[in-house]
């Protein structure tokens, strides 16, 4: 078996995995950094078949780049394959506005949907002589772990999280010789889930009630529809603008990926959708608004602020991981944001509340430990030595972007 990381291996971001099993190539993910201009991963190189783990851009937002040059299968649950569409599209209609060169155009997206064979958690299908099977990441909907089996068996995480959350049910260890796993958070250890949601309730419902409003930014896969599941039940006039509300659509109408359709679509009718500038308008009077951007570097997000600059009352919660360069990171480190091309500094309350969907330090050596591999290469994490001295029991390989390593 032979790997070679075209992006991804010592960064978070652009992952892209190249396999050869012998003979059959695969590919899983094929992602980008949505930094400004966006960085792309290595050059694609010709597979069989490609494999997404889920729809995140950094896992995703590269795909039709392969396509552009070549034809291969593409497997996927239909979950992340619905999810993935608006965002492919969304960042051709960036690069259009911000004048980056686009790496690839609609009739590209075309081409990798056509090449699409949807499958389901636990199914088994195969690819020439390698078999492979789907399992739940608990990531994000449809997310994904690949199990790949010829004459040995290689297991790829993507993103992982191993706790059950108000929308998805924990991914669970597979047993495989052979263990890619994601490092984001290698060396530190989450705040417990639980007590991250009661402080969030608590403060925005103080916020609230001495007058003042929430801003939520947020990303629209995933974290959105975690905080409608969330704040929902809480008798608050709750405003969802941006992207999240095209993708909470798609995850009402695809079926089969959460732990209770039911209960996600009860949190949603409690919810307002803004859908153009006059609902826009209305959901600046609103307790809570969950909008696009995560980051904070597009999106509605920056109007909701803009209007609310001056209020002490108000504030705004973060519950993602802030990229370095983003107006996200900024506003976290320095109280300062660009808007309209301006720094400015906003009165409002800033705090971050923990609501990570990766696995944490001692949650990823759990798992490990309950895949118990033979040997397991880190990846897709700044800060992946700090899992070493906890892997002692393990061969342990770092992988570099553009090396090849073979596994005997």
């Amino acid at each position: 078996m032979k790997l070679k990381f075209l992006g991804g291996a010592e960064e978070v971001g652009r992952l892209a995995i190249k396999m050869d099993f012998g003979g059959v190539k695969a590919m899983v993910d094929y992602g980008l950094i949505p930094e400004k201009p966006p960085e792309y991963p290595l050059p694609p190189e010709k597979v069989d078949g490609v494999f997404l783990t889920h729809s995140h851009l950094d896992h995703a937002g590269s795909l039709p780049v392969y396509f552009n040059k070549y034809d291969a299968n593409f497997y996927a649950t239909i979950m992340s394959a619905n999810s993935i569409r608006p965002m492919l599209e969304d960042t051709i209609k960036i690069a259009d506005i911000e004048g980056y060169t686009k790496m690839f155009n609609k009739d590209d997206i075309s081409q990798l949907y056509s090449m699409l064979a949807p499958i389901k958690y636990g199914e088994t299908d195969s690819l020439k002589d390698l078999d492979f099977t789907a399992h739940n990441a608990g990531h994000i909907p449809g997310s994904t772990m690949w199990k790949f089996t010829n004459s040995t068996d290689l297991l790829v995480t993507g993103d992982l999280y191993t706790r059950d959350t108000n929308l998805l049910t924990a991914a669970s260890p597979v047993h495989a010789e052979n263990l890619i796993i994601e490092s984001t958070y290698a060396g530190k250890i989450h705040e417990d889930r639980q007590k991250v949601i009661d402080r969030l309730r608590s403060r925005i419902k103080e916020v609230v009630g001495n007058g003042g409003k929430v801003i939520l930014p947020t990303f629209a896969v995933g974290r959105t529809q975690e905080l409608i599941m969330t704040i929902a039940d809480m008798g608050l006039n709750i405003a969802v603008d941006g992207m999240g509300n095209t993708i909470t659509s798609i995850y009402l109408h695809t079926p089969g990926f959460f732990r209770s359709q039911n209960e996600f679509r009860k949190a949603v009718k409690k919810t307002m959708h803004v859908r153009g500038q006059r609902d826009r308008m209305t959901a600046m009077d609103a307790d809570v608004i969950i909008t696009t951007s995560g980051m904070l570097d597009g999106g509605p997000v920056l109007g909701y602020i803009k209007n609310s600059l001056e209020d002490d009352k108000s504030a705004i919660f973060i519950t993602g991981y802030q990229v370095e360069g983003t107006n996200g990171r900024s506003l976290m480190e320095n109280g300062t944001l660009n808007i309209d091309g301006s720094s400015v500094r906003p009165k409002m309350k800033v705090e971050f509340f923990d609501m990570s969907a990766h696995a944490g330090h001692d949650e990823l050596i759990k798992f490990i430990d309950g895949v118990n591999p033979k040997r397991v290469i880190l990846c897709h994490g700044e800060n992946r030595e700090k899992l070493l001295p906890d892997l002692a029991n393990y061969e342990v390989i770092l992988p570099y972007n553009g090396n090849e390593i073979e596994i005997n």
